[in-house]
């Protein structure tokens, strides 16, 4: 992807207040302006790391006006939205 919203650093730029975004139907506040995969997969499994063998799916909706909805990969980030959307699946791959 190579629209604007879509960063492939992990350096964050602070909001000038704190969000609230949606993981698994769960709130959390988020304090950045972006947020990286391997984050909203914390998010989702607090201390458990992905394992091999595993798949970890994450794709979020009510984003940006450019990309209201999409997917993230591991080592890339999007910026975030206050009610953004985070859907997280974890499967094993066979």
């Amino acid at each position: 992807m190579t629209a604007p919203e879509i960063e492939t650093t992990v350096g964050h730029e602070h909001h000038d207040r704190t969000v609230t975004i949606v993981v698994n139907t769960r709130p959390h506040e988020w304090a950045e302006r972006t947020i990286s995969y391997e984050e909203v997969v914390e998010l989702t499994y607090p201390g458990h790391p992905v394992g091999d063998g595993e798949e970890v799916t994450v794709r979020f909706t009510r984003g940006h006006q450019d990309k209201r909805e999409g997917s993230l990969t591991p080592g890339r980030s999007v910026k975030v939205k206050n009610k953004m959307v985070f859907d997280v699946y974890r499967t094993s791959r066979s």
